[in-house]
């Protein structure tokens, strides 16, 4: 059976039946977009943290917005090309189209590299409002040296064997202790044994025993006996620790758990018969919790249950000899450990014991945030810069050389460089409220707590001199990097102005929270790649819907050009939405 209006419209509606299908769809689209936006308009608004403003390189997105329009335009005149049979002219238009599609996702990827790049760590301290500052940048590379601690390397040499990012944690590992309850030690193995090598021996503590139940059953031998003879030994003492090893462990392990709970239910229904035989089947259910002589039956049941259980022991120990260092991402920790402590759990629980090393997180810094640190203390009633003064980025004592690595001269300010960028805020921020104070306006909470690289590169281009700031400032705008600065392009440019941006050193006891700018880091960074990773597939997938008309519509063309025209129309209302959705998302996200 033909289906009619294929490729003529109805005269009654003017529409064919892939426009009312595209309609549909969009409609639908409207609906889950919709959501998505009202959903972060919502946590946006009722946000209990400072939400982040103008987090986004600006310029990207704006050439992102004209290269969505620009497509949509070149998209109609490619349908308009079809309208008047110019194959030639519809492929050109049409391949602009793709071209335009593939720089905005060459433009967004570039974007997402810088985020995925770029490190924030959340400070903790003491005080009122547990510091809560926090520091953005570029995490700097580092490596092990002969006594297996960290020590700060060149980025020049990041790809070399041995070379990790300065967020690691160190552990002087001297015995791993595994759980055969959690048989996902796979991946933990696989790294312990690679980072170990062939210079350190890792080997089973104590022989790994599980009773005979057979043996045990009959009776034969007591279990003292049969613990002491060689067929209760599953491995022996001194084994190579190996995925294989541990694959054997568990499976006798887990055996002899599945006999031992076969014996507790025997028990179990043994006792429950006895009841119901002593005081009757109404009665057993309430008897039991209250009299004495369940209580002693149950308590006769553990005793014989212990002498025929096979009680396998459920972790398993190995030695290292001679200790060595692991090399730890914060993430395969249970929880947070620091300097001086005995022992680090693992995600599958696997124990690590030893000492933990000095791991601080290495950065070069190109942002202060002491937004949330300024609204914990209005909440606790505390006025927020003196607060903000005391803690531990503003306090610590670091190393007072400059950035090519020399010592102090003697006429050095020996404040530290964290605490010199604050003071030459506070400058400017005196010169921007009298500036903003004869325009009727106040600064912002970004202008107040908020220190962006751009800033800080300002302010290291007057020497970090709080005066000269002021100064400049209140002559005008502080020269600082513009909208179409190119080497801001993506955010700071650490490739550009790496020695520029003052050295951290964070100890691990000061680390509250870390993340790269990923959906792991706040409420804002989720919504941004749900919705933008989302967009994305959209202009993805239109890409390659027009990209096959211009590739391979040419037979479809020949056999009836309107049918063709329809379906770049069709294709062309779907681009239309992606790119409204964009006009939506670039305010909203980058702007605001």
């Amino acid at each position: 059976m033909e289906i009619p209006f294929i490729v003529n419209a109805r005269k009654d509606t003017g529409l064919f039946n892939s426009k009312v299908g595209i309609w549909l769809f969009l409609a639908s689209e409207v609906t889950l977009f919709g959501g998505l936006f009202s959903g972060y308009l919502f946590l946006r608004l009722y946000a209990d943290y400072p939400w982040p403003e103008r987090a986004l390189p600006v310029l990207p997105g704006l050439i992102n917005t004209f290269v969505l329009i620009g497509s949509s335009v070149t998209v109609v005149f490619a349908w308009a090309a079809l309208k008047m049979r110019e194959w030639r002219k519809f492929q050109v238009y049409m391949a602009i189209t793709l071209v335009c599609a593939g720089l905005f996702m060459v433009l967004k990827g570039i974007e997402y590299n810088a985020k995925f790049g770029h490190q924030a760590v959340r400070l903790q301290g003491g005080g009122p409002v547990q510091d809560n500052a926090i520091v953005e940048g570029h995490l700097h590379y580092a490596e092990l040296n002969d006594e297996g601690e960290m020590v700060e390397v060149g980025e020049d040499r990041k790809k070399e064997d041995g070379v990790f990012k300065a967020n690691r944690v160190l552990v002087k590992a001297s015995e791993f202790t595994f759980v055969l309850t959690r048989p996902t030690h796979e991946a933990y193995v696989k790294e312990i044994l690679r980072q170990a090598g062939s210079n350190h021996k890792i080997t089973l503590a104590e022989p790994y025993q599980v009773i005979d139940k057979e043996e045990l059953s009959s009776g034969k031998m007591n279990r003292d006996q049969l613990i002491a003879s060689d067929s209760a030994v599953v491995s022996k003492k001194g084994s190579d620790l190996s995925i294989e090893l541990l694959d054997q462990l568990e499976d006798a392990f887990l055996e002899a758990r599945s006999h031992d709970r076969k014996i507790r239910t025997q028990f179990l229904a043994a006792s429950w018969d006895w009841i119901r035989n002593v005081k009757g089947e109404e009665e057993a259910s309430t008897y039991i919790v209250e009299k004495e002589v369940w209580k002693d039956r149950r308590a006769e049941d553990a005793e014989k249950i212990k002498i025929l259980s096979l009680r396998a022991p459920s972790e398993v120990t190995f030695k290292v000899d001679p200790p060595f260092t692991l090399v730890l991402e914060p993430g395969d920790l249970v929880k947070k450990v620091n300097r001086g402590d005995s022992t680090a759990k693992l995600r599958d629980d696997t124990l690590v014991s030893g000492e933990v090393l000095a791991s601080p997180v290495i950065m070069g810094v190109d942002a202060l945030d002491f937004r949330t640190t300024a609204q914990r203390a209005e909440v606790e009633g505390l006025d927020p810069l003196p607060v903000i003064e005391a803690t531990w980025l503003l306090t610590h004592k670091a190393h007072h050389g400059n950035h090519d690595g020399h010592g102090d001269d003697g006429n050095a300010d020996h404040r530290n460089e964290f605490k010199k960028i604050w003071d030459c805020h506070m400058a400017w921020l005196k010169a921007e409220t009298e500036r903003l104070e004869k325009k009727g306006r106040v600064p912002t909470l970004n202008d107040k707590f908020r220190v962006n690289w751009d800033q800080i590169l300002a302010y290291e281009g007057l020497e970090y001199d709080a005066e000269k700031v002021y100064k400049e400032s209140e002559a005008r705008t502080l020269k600082r990097s513009g909208l179409f600065d190119l080497d801001g392009f993506a955010g700071a440019n650490h490739k550009v102005y790496g020695k520029k941006f003052p050295h951290l050193e964070i100890p691990r006891a000061n680390v509250g929270f870390e993340s790269t700018f990923t959906p792991k880091w706040n409420t804002y960074y989720a919504i941004y790649f749900t919705i933008t990773g989302l967009h994305g597939l959209h202009v993805i997938g239109g890409a390659l819907v027009l990209g096959y008309y211009l590739f391979f519509g040419r037979k479809m063309y020949d056999s009836n050009p309107e049918w063709l025209a329809n379906r770049v129309e069709v294709g062309g209302l779907f681009w239309h939405f992606v790119d409204l959705v964009w006009i939506f998302l670039f305010p909203i996200l980058y702007l605001m």
